[in-house]
């Protein structure tokens, strides 16, 4: 250890006035200063030794001694300091401490140190006999420490942690110092978040440690070491690509800003708090300037700059000069310089009268120095001070908050406000993945020097889609606010978005690209979940969508013409057509022999000559007809066998009738039934039609994920069988076309009105199962993120994201434009004209029947009435025509030849006279009878 002692050099000036005599005069004064520093501290004894003797304003004289133990500073009988400095070490600044208690010699410190749990917090005040009693003034066992207390610096750091939300983070550490401080600043912080702590080794290889920060996906680190060592660690996390735009440091030395050059050149984000303001040391009229060359070489002939200079050294300005005013305070009141001790440590000395006006006077003193205002409580602690929160954001070093220890509040944000400010940062080329999947990104299509028509895409070279427009729109933005970035899409193929593989403890895919910082962005139909949000940031969603069904279209068949038929098989109608034959005839024999059914032509004839039976085979078919019609007959059988037979064939025909009108009412609905689902409950409750999404994809993780039972079962039924699952949309597509109705697949909406818009064959089915969006992923922390977020904003709101939506969706690559056309009058379940169009085939064709039948009886009619009446066909096909379409006569009168021979003639009407004449003897018997 080197001991230093100080002479303070004081000028008084007296100026006495009479009326004719004036004078001045001069009395210097000398004072002792003992400095005591480890031997590894010569830029602090340097500066201790150069600021005391410019704080003495004239030319002091200057004693020094060193001593390899610290303890031993009251060995030098010639010692008589005010007040003693150091040391560094805890264990022997406690015995100078102590002895400058005994001696009641102020004792001064200016490091960082952590409070002793073993401490009283309060000092011990000397007893009435060790006081002084002209003032009345009791000298404290303290230290009056020049550096900010441990405790509120610890506290600050806290804070920033929480200007910068930090949740997951690892901590790394270098000595159980640096443990302790961690300690307290995670106290002061939360204990909800996990961590990763790791000791680094100063004489050892630390890059096992960043790579596991890196396989753990830990971009956040705390780091408490020396500050001499903060550029070795971040070299070494360098090696194993663990600093750049995306990690952030915190770094818990309140010196780092002798190094700020070096952490500029690693392009990354450090953070680092101090009691000094950067900007104001690095500017070359800094008041100490020209003499901190004195601070670093006893012969030094080199003037560095300030911002090189450590806190500890700098704090040695602010000692002389904050004691130097304390000295001329107490020298106003007494003078101090006649020493009434012999050494400050013998074994007969006396505590120093004037210690405790002095310690007073040095707490009371307030002065303004480099690091700012210096202040103490009455336990020699400094307050109110500010720190500076000093952020290198990417390579660019600005000064963005203070934390003002008086209101031990949060980090209040001060960042710059120039218009320079952003573009310091904005040199920048980003490389971009994308995962090849129409209409977002694929190869660009060239077009044919002999197609005139041809619009070929100009934003990039080799790719165009959706994504790529998206990508130009937001650089495009970007340069229009000065930021000078610049991208290329990297032609790496990706088959999978990127999904967790625990076995390697590591994501693959367009995720696992970004983790490995292979990338800048992803820009493709990526979907922002939680489980990605936790190792890569997203920017503002850029498109809104949902999951939903994509199935084909159900193919209408039309009916066969005699679909009416299909009730029954072939047999059955022949069967039936048989037995309709066979009944009939058994009917005809059995009316033939039954008596009951031969019946009196003539009522009035009580002994007939002749029976008469209505049932021919004409009649017998009409009755069988008509009660399997369910119409019934003017004419019923009487007999007993013939009525049984008649009760057999209805029964049968009741049967027969209701089972196919039955079977019909099934067969018309059958399209109905045959259509498998119009929601996905109909998909989760059936076994005939397969269901499948992207294997890894954010769907499939919406079914592993969600709360309702019915998903949860889909997406066990879906692991099971893997075969379901697809690697890409397309091929999903693809299953859909081909499974003909035999199997759905779950898609985003988006992605389903692309391929509705180009295959007609395809149908979207069911309401959307969720709501969620599309975004850019980036690697976690990235600084990019608010830009790219900023253009975003930006394009929604000038609507130019809905403008490159509509064009890829609606306007290139469209084949065939679906047009279809909806039945406003369509009701579920009804029938509809080609399901009865065999029916009314039927109908028409036995009109058409019954119209030859009817002109054949009439052709018949008009032979007999030839053949009769003996006059020409043409006279009694037009007679007989006009008087049956003349509708409105009843009656129509009866062809006669007049030149046939009125015997025949006659004799006819005479028989019709005759049984006129029959009839009315009879009515008027039956009158006489009554």
């Amino acid at each position: 250890m080197f001991v230093i002692m100080l002479w303070l050099f004081i000028v008084c000036f007296v100026q006495p006035s009479t009326s004719e005599i004036r004078y001045t005069e001069t009395r210097q004064s000398f004072y002792q200063i003992a400095g005591i520093f480890e031997n590894n501290t010569l830029t602090q004894r340097l500066a201790f030794n150069e600021s005391i003797r410019y704080a003495n304003l004239g030319k002091a004289e200057l004693q020094s001694m060193s001593d390899a133990q610290g303890g031993k500073v009251c060995s030098n009988t010639t010692m008589q300091p005010i007040a003693i400095f150091g040391p560094q070490n805890s264990v022997t600044d406690n015995i100078i401490r102590d002895q400058c208690y005994v001696s009641n010699i102020p004792h001064i410190q200016a490091n960082l140190q952590l409070a002793d749990p073993d401490m009283e917090l309060n000092p011990v005040e000397a007893t009435d006999e060790e006081s002084t009693e002209d003032q009345g003034l009791k000298f404290k066992k303290i230290s009056i420490n020049f550096y900010p207390p441990a405790e509120d610096i610890l506290y600050a750091y806290a804070m920033l942690l929480k200007y910068y939300k930090w949740k997951n983070f690892a901590v790394l550490y270098e000595d159980d110092l640096g443990l302790l401080r961690i300690q307290k600043i995670l106290s002061e912080y939360t204990e909800d978040y996990p961590l990763t702590i790791r000791r680094l080794d100063p004489n050892a290889d630390n890059h096992n440690i960043f790579k596991d920060l890196k396989k753990f996906n830990e971009y956040r680190v705390i780091i408490d070491c020396d500050v001499d060592r903060v550029v070795q660690y971040l070299t070494e996390a360098r090696e194993v690509n663990m600093v750049n735009h995306y990690e952030h440091y915190i770094l818990i030395t309140m010196d780092a800003s002798v190094v700020a050059e070096e952490l500029r050149q690693f392009q990354s984000n450090i953070t680092w708090l101090s009691i000094t303001e950067y900007d104001k040391l690095q500017n070359s009229q800094h008041f100490l300037t020209p003499r901190v060359g004195r601070w670093t070489s006893e012969t030094s002939v080199v003037y560095p700059p300030v911002t090189d200079i450590k806190t500890s050294a700098l704090l040695m300005d602010d000692i002389a000069n904050h004691v130097l005013k304390a000295l001329q305070k107490v020298e106003m009141v007494e003078s101090i310089e006649n020493r009434t001790m012999s050494d400050i440590c013998g074994p007969e000395s006396e505590p120093w009268e004037f210690g405790a006006l002095l310690q007073d006077e040095i707490l009371k003193t307030k002065t303004t120095g480099v690091t700012g205002n210096i202040e103490f409580n009455e336990l020699g602690q400094r307050v109110n001070y500010t720190l500076y929160v000093n952020e290198i954001y990417v390579s660019t070093l600005d000064t963005i908050g203070t934390w003002d220890s008086t209101a031990r509040g949060e980090i209040i944000e001060d960042r710059p406000e120039s218009e320079n400010y952003d573009k310091k940062k904005n040199v920048k080329h980003f490389y971009i993945i994308s995962k090849k999947a129409k209409p977002y990104f694929y190869d660009k299509i060239k077009c044919a020097e002999d197609d005139p028509d041809c619009v070929e895409e100009k934003a990039d070279e080799n790719y165009e889609g959706f994504s790529v427009d998206l990508v130009k729109e937001i650089f495009d933005t970007l340069r229009k606010h000065n930021f000078n970035f610049t991208y290329s899409f990297l032609p790496k193929t990706y088959t999978d978005y990127g999904k967790y593989r625990p076995e390697e403890k590591k994501w693959d895919g367009l995720i696992g690209d970004l983790l490995d910082k292979s990338a800048d962005l992803a820009v493709c139909d990526l979907t922002i979940t939680e489980e990605r949000k936790k190792v890569v940031d997203f920017s503002v969603p850029f498109m809104s969508l949902g999951i939903s069904i994509l199935y084909i279209k159900e193919k209408e068949v039309e009916p066969a013409m005699f679909s009416f038929l299909n009730p029954y098989t072939f047999d059955v109608w022949i069967h039936t057509a048989t037995a309709f034959c066979v009944v009939s005839i058994i009917l005809f024999v059995c009316s033939r022999i039954s008596p009951a059914d031969w019946e009196n032509p003539q009522p009035c004839d009580k002994d007939p000559e002749e029976l008469e039976n209505i049932w021919n085979f004409k009649n017998c078919t009409w009755l069988a007809m008509g009660s399997i019609m369910c119409q019934g007959c003017d004419i019923l059988p009487k007999a007993i066998g013939t009525r049984w037979v008649c009760s057999m064939w209805w029964f049968f025909a009741v049967i027969v009738c209701q089972t196919y009108i039955a079977q019909l009412s099934a067969s018309m609905t059958e399209a109905l039934e045959n259509e498998p689902i119009t929601k996905v409950e109909d998909l989760s409750t059936q076994t005939k039609v397969l269901y499948g999404a992207i294997d890894g994809g954010s769907t499939l993780g919406f079914f592993k994920n969600s709360k309702d039972k019915m998903f949860n079962k889909m997406y066990e039924n879906m692991v099971q069988n893997s075969a379901v699952l697809v690697k890409t949309n397309k091929e999903g597509v693809k299953r859909v076309i081909k499974g003909n109705g035999k199997y759905a697949f779950f898609m985003e909406s988006t992605s389903i009105e692309y391929e509705l818009k180009r295959n007609c064959d395809l149908k979207k089915v069911g309401e959307e199962l969720d709501s969620k969006d599309y975004g850019i992923a980036m690697p976690a922390n990235s600084p990019f993120r608010k830009y790219i977020n900023r253009a975003i904003l930006e394009l929604k709101e000038f609507m130019v994201l809905d403008k490159i939506k509509r064009k890829w969706w609606e306007e290139k690559n469209v084949i065939q434009p679906c047009e279809v056309e909806e039945d406003k009058n369509d009701v579920e379940g009804d029938l509809e004209m080609k399901n009865l169009k065999g029916a009314f085939v039927v109908l028409i064709v036995g009109l058409a029947i019954s119209m030859v039948i009817t002109a054949f009886e009439f052709m018949n009619e008009v032979r007999n009435i030839v053949v009769r009446e003996q006059v020409s066909h043409k006279e009694v096909f037009i007679k007989e025509l006009k008087s049956s379409l003349n509708f409105f006569q009843l009656q129509k009168p009866v062809i006669r030849n007049p030149s046939r021979a009125p015997s025949v003639a006659s004799s006819g009407s005479e028989k019709k006279n005759n049984r006129n004449n029959a009839i009315e003897n009879l009515l008027e018997f039956e009158k006489v009878q009554q």
